[in-house]
Parts: structure tokens; sequence; C-alpha cells
């Protein structure tokens, strides 16, 4: 499992020939699209089956997010940093897309230049929210926690590594780790940049002292501290939602919160989550109750301390 200095040592390629064939292939098949399929995308448009239809007709899917991995091979380190959002099975048309990134909404070509910001925004969509101030009821709550001295952190699905950074500065924690799945958004974590979010990067400044590494991994499967080293864990907008519905993965976080606790330390789980997952997270809730862990809090804002044997 990789970890910060293996993801930040590593030079980008300049794959101008992959480049140049997407281009050109789909500027073609744009063009083909706006001539005979009778409609021209704009953002915010009304989509029904039959735009759609057509849309998935001139511009399929399935084509254009393996061009654009074609793109991604040539430029990152290996196959691994290939951003999830350009999986096959994760999206079914363009349009989709379009409406995960809408800075890119109607585009199908890209320049040099905006290659790593485009791959970037591709491992951190809007829709992640991963920002500073994302759960300020969270905070809150963790510090009237009595947590262990010279504690660290360990924050599960830490996407770009801003609300870790963030925690651990807010909380005086002496450090801390983040895990995500996402290799790009480790890197940036690692390098404290967004290449693709000027604003979000700017943030990074404010927590120049908060020492944390980032690694590449499986939360799941996360297996790297050995047992009781971390004052609090974090598990933010993961659990109950789209990546992390089923019981026996429940079961599986639950044991590795456990594991990696020290005696009395805090898990800490927020979301902003529709009503929909609701009865998701409460069964996650109910399953730690039941454990033996001590919960407080809300659907959206739970706590959950392990208590001394």
């Amino acid at each position: 499992m990789p970890e910060s200095k293996e993801v930040s040592n590593f030079h980008f390629a300049a794959p101008h020939a992959a480049l140049a064939r997407h281009n050109a292939h789909w500027e073609a098949l744009l063009r083909n699209w706006h001539e005979r399929g009778g409609v021209s995308w704009t953002p915010g448009m009304i989509v029904s089956p039959e735009i759609r239809g057509r849309v998935d007709t001139f511009l399929p899917w399935r084509e254009f997010s393996r061009s654009l991995r074609s793109v991604a091979r040539a430029l990152l380190p290996s196959e691994s940093w290939v951003p999830r959002l350009l999986q096959d099975n994760v999206l079914e048309s363009i349009l989709e897309f379009w409406e995960e990134l809408p800075q890119y909404s109607g585009c199908v070509s890209l320049d040099d230049g905006e290659l790593l910001p485009f791959f970037c925004a591709c491992a951190d969509p809007p829709r992640f929210g991963t920002d500073v101030g994302r759960y300020p009821r969270q905070l809150e709550s963790l510090r009237q926690m009595k947590l262990p001295p010279e504690g660290r952190l360990l924050d599960l699905g830490c996407g770009v590594g801003l609300g870790t950074l963030e925690t651990i500065a807010e909380l005086g924690l002496s450090g801390g780790v983040g895990v995500t799945q996402e290799p790009l958004e480790a890197w940036m974590a690692t390098t404290r940049q967004l290449p693709h979010d000027s604003v979000r990067s700017r943030h990074y400044a404010s927590f120049t002292a908060a020492k944390a590494q980032f690694a590449v991994g499986d939360v799941l499967e996360w297996r790297g501290e050995g047992e009781g080293g971390f004052a609090v864990i974090l598990c933010n907008g993961l659990a109950g939602g789209r990546f992390m519905q089923q019981d026996e993965q429940f079961h599986v976080l639950l044991k590795i919160m456990r594991e990696q606790l020290a005696p009395d330390g805090v898990a800490a789980l927020a979301n902003a989550f529709h009503e929909g997952q609701r009865p998701a997270v409460e069964r996650l809730l109910s399953m730690a109750h039941e454990q033996g862990w001590q919960v407080a809090g809300t659907w959206q804002n739970a706590v959950m301390v392990r208590q001394s044997l």
C-alpha cells in the first residue's frame, strides 16, 4: 500500500500521441452529433429520453471512457491511478459524466495543460464535497470529548485530505493518517495542491503545522498501524452511502475501528446524505451499540466510544 512518500515521487508523462488521437476522434464525433443529432448540448438543459438516446448513439460513453483511460494511462504512473469515475461500470452516459463535472460540460477534447487538472477533477468530483468546514458539528462534538494526550487521527475515506488536516489542527492532535482508494487524491493530499480547484487548494495553507501521511487503499482492507494506535477515527460521507451499505461491510468497518482505536478512543461518523440513506446509517449505529460501543449523536453526526475492558 503506497503511502505519502511514494505517491509524491513521480513524474507525469506527456501523452501527446494518445491525446491527439483522442481529440481528433471525439471532435469529429461531436461535429457529427451537432450536424445530425438534431440537438446541441447546453448546461442545465432538460434531457428527455429521446435526447439521451440520441446523445448515447452519437457519443457512446463506453467508447469515450475507454479513450480517456488510454490518455490517462499515458499520463499517470500506472493503471491503478486512473480515476474510478472513468471505469465502465460507474456511469452509463456521457450526460452523467458532464453532470458529475459541470466545468467540462459539453466538452470532449482537452489541451495538454488541462490534462492533470481534468484527471484530478475526475478523482475528486464536486459531489464528494471534500473541504474545510464541511462537518462543523462533528468538530464541536469531538472538542467536547476527553481525547488521549498526544493522540493521532485515522481518516478512513479522507478524499483530498482537507478534512483530515483540519481535524488534526482543530483538535491539537500530534498527526494522523488518511486513507483513500484514489491514488490521485492521495497525491493531492500529500503535495497539498488541487490542480483543478485553486480556491480549495489555498485552504491547505491554513494547516502548515498539521502532520499527516496519506495512504492508498480500500478502507475495508486497511491494516496499517497494528492495534490501538489512534485516538480518533473519522469515517465521513462513506458508511451508509453508495459505497458502503451492506451489513457485512459494516461488520468489517467496526472491527477495523475497534482494532485501530486506542483505549477510550473515539470513532466519529458524519455525512450529508439524503433521508433515503438514513436506515443504512442507523443500522450501522445499532450494530455498534450491540457490540458494546457507546453511541451518541444523530445519524448524520454520530460519535462512538471504544470502552476500556
